[in-house]
């Protein structure tokens, strides 16, 4: 058809009432030989429903804001895969927004959001603190993954724990001398990460060694891989399972042409290429899917005046990256 599909268009090729076809498209009861045909007729005729229309005309929108810092690393795409699937369920629908990890984007997102009237926002290793969210005062739900709040329920994994779990199987497949690959400036999850590391070192009375990078800028892997030779490390934890694949393929190239001996790497986060790449990694899987389904059931009560902490314990798995020769 040319033109504007309207709900009279439909009623002429449908033979089905404009009354009944717009109980339809607001998701009321409508007989199924209707619903045949009055799918037959919008297929045919490419109507587009006005989701806006409906929106304005509920109370509900039937829709959940999630934030996460980007797209690049798979552990946040299994974030919004899991939400997904759960708003699927219950006939809700996401709205997706980036945040460059930066606190003013971020808060830009929020408010954008809110302007879809969303029933709920999910916010993902989030660069806000409690100052920010108690001055937007959102009034709806806001559930907090990967990042500890007062104000909010927050669900976070014991990122110090796994470290050191991690930290300590490292440095017992090695000779002793591991480092920690991190950014110049993290998040509070890799800060306690970090911090589950120097621990271990500690307890195991082995040196300390910490490299950093700049996001903005691509990774030294030349300085890297000097600090390595001249300190003779032989172990790499690395801040997600997303760098370490990069940095496990440089050493294994540098290992293969025989120009330092294999470097065992691993990671955070149990990405599915985590137990693809050769070696397979050595990870640790923060159970963020059994998070997420945490999470969706406190919004679905709607709880939002008794915020909690909620600490998910992950699992240790080990692979081929940290074998003993």
């Amino acid at each position: 058809m040319n033109g504007k599909v309207t709900l009279f268009d439909l009623e002429k090729i449908s033979g089905v009432s404009k009354t009944t076809i717009s109980r339809y498209l607001s998701g009321e009861k409508v007989s199924n030989e209707k619903i045949k045909k009055i799918e037959k007729a919008i297929s045919n005729s490419g109507y587009i429903k006005n989701n806006f229309a409906q929106l304005l005309r509920k109370s509900k929108s039937n829709l959940i804001g999630v934030i996460v810092p980007d797209l690049d690393n798979p552990f946040f795409l299994k974030i919004i895969k899991r939400i997904d699937e759960l708003a699927n369920f219950e006939g809700k629908t996401l709205i997706i927004k980036t945040t460059n990890r930066s606190n003013s984007i971020e808060k830009k997102a929020i408010e954008y959001i809110r302007g879809f009237m969303v029933e709920a926002i999910f916010i993902c290793r989030s660069e806000m603190n409690d100052v920010d969210l108690r001055k937007m005062n959102l009034q709806i739900p806001v559930i907090s993954i990967d990042k500890e709040f007062s104000t909010v329920t927050s669900i976070v994994s014991n990122n110090f724990q796994s470290s050191f779990d991690l930290t300590t199987h490292l440095i017992s497949q090695t000779e002793g001398n591991v480092l920690f690959f991190s950014r110049l400036i993290e998040s509070s999850s890799v800060l306690e990460r970090i911090k589950g590391f120097k621990s271990a070192c500690k307890k195991m009375n082995v040196p300390i060694n910490l490299f950093s990078y700049d996001v903005n800028m691509p990774i030294d892997f030349e300085k890297l891989f000097k600090i390595v030779k001249d300190k003779k490390i032989n172990g790499i934890i690395c801040r997600n399972d997303n760098e370490a694949v990069k940095i496990s393929s440089y050493f294994n190239d540098k290992y293969n042409r025989l120009e330092i001996t294999r470097v065992k790497v691993c990671g955070f986060d149990n990405i599915a290429l985590s137990k693809h790449v050769i070696p397979k990694l050595t990870t640790v899987d923060q159970k963020i899917e059994e998070m997420c389904d945490i999470g969706f059931k406190i919004f679905l009560k709607n709880d939002i005046a008794n915020p909690s902490l909620i600490i998910h314990e992950s699992e240790l798995i080990i692979r081929e990256s940290t074998s003993k020769e």
